[in-house]
């Protein structure tokens, strides 16, 4: 009778679950122990040269926008003209003043006044008097300065007195130049190709995480299926050895069938079978042996002529049976 031919099945893969699951767990807590610090490490490692990087794109200059350039051109023509000096009235600072004065008017009317004055912005009065005045202020005499539209002036009608606060300056015209178009081209242009560079290397370092997560999850999945795979290859040769064995203690002696292919513990399995062949040639010559005594008793008469032969020659009967039944016979 030739050797049957088993097939694994994933269904019967744990035949010793005990054994099995044991140095399948083993394995796995091992890699994964190793994996979580290698992972660690080069999650770090990876974090650092990214920080590293986006702080190197964050520090590159992009060109100026030309609103920028006039902006700080119109904040330089402003503090030129704060720092420059105001001009002299009369031989006198502005600031600090002091007069008398009377005048008549060409209209009818006439008034007098006297006043002093200091202040910080160059003028002040207090006056009183009665009269009007087609003007407030005469005209400058020769060789005098004209008044600074920009400074306050002093208004005294017939009935109410009004300080006029300075003309402002009317801004600077901004001159657009030529290449207004292609600076903020390109100012924009560096500023997506820095933010491009960032949103890669943020991708990049969530990609090394993934890779990570992904090779250890794998690395584990493996060696689980490849340590059940492996137990299973040393858990079967037992598991066959150990079923022989029950059936040799009650008394059968079945064939005993080669191993698959890539089943472990092949020496240890080659001497079982010896060993039971052994057992199952003894089983044979006691069964010839048997049948060998019960002919002799039979051809001898024996048995008829007494009882107690007759008595031994049926247990010899009954064990030839049972011995042939464990043979397969």
């Amino acid at each position: 009778m030739s050797n049957r031919a088993y097939k694994r099945s994933w269904k019967n893969l744990l035949i010793n679950k005990q054994y099995q699951l044991r140095f399948t767990l083993i394995m796995v807590g091992l890699a994964t122990l190793l994996m979580g610090l290698l992972g660690w490490w080069v999650i770090r490692v990876a974090s650092e040269a990214t920080t590293v990087s986006k702080s190197g794109l964050r520090g590159q200059a992009c060109p100026p926008l030309p609103e920028t350039l006039m902006a700080e051109q119109a904040a330089e023509q402003a503090a030129a003209k704060a720092a420059k000096p105001a001009p002299v009235v009369n031989g006198t600072e502005p600031g600090t003043g002091s007069g008398t004065g009377s005048g008549t008017g060409t209209d009818p009317g006439t008034g007098t006044g006297t006043g002093t004055g200091t202040g910080a912005t160059g003028t002040g009065a207090t006056g009183a008097g009665a009269g009007s005045a087609d003007e407030a202020e005469p005209p400058p005499a020769d060789g005098e300065p004209a008044p600074d539209e920009h400074r306050r002036r002093v208004v005294i009608e017939s009935s109410s007195m009004t300080i006029e606060e300075p003309k402002e300056p009317p801004p600077a015209p901004a001159i657009v130049p030529e290449t207004y178009a292609q600076q903020v081209a390109a100012h924009y242009a560096c500023e997506f190709a820095i933010a491009s560079s960032l949103a890669k290397a943020d991708h990049n370092f969530h990609r090394i995480i993934y890779v990570m997560v992904a090779a250890g999850l794998a690395l584990i999945l493996g060696l689980a299926v490849m340590g059940i795979k492996m137990t299973h290859k040393v858990a079967g040769p037992l598991y066959k050895v150990t079923l022989y064995l029950a059936k040799m203690r009650d008394g059968r002696y079945d064939k005993v069938y080669d191993l698959r292919k890539g089943d472990q513990l092949v020496a240890f399995y080659e001497h079982f079978k010896h060993a039971h062949a052994g057992a199952v040639r003894l089983e044979q010559e006691d069964v010839a042996r048997i049948k060998a005594a019960l002919a002799a008793v039979e051809a001898s008469g024996a048995a008829k002529r007494d009882p107690a032969v007759e008595r031994a020659a049926g247990a010899l009967a009954e064990a030839l049976a049972r011995k042939e039944k464990s043979l397969g016979g």
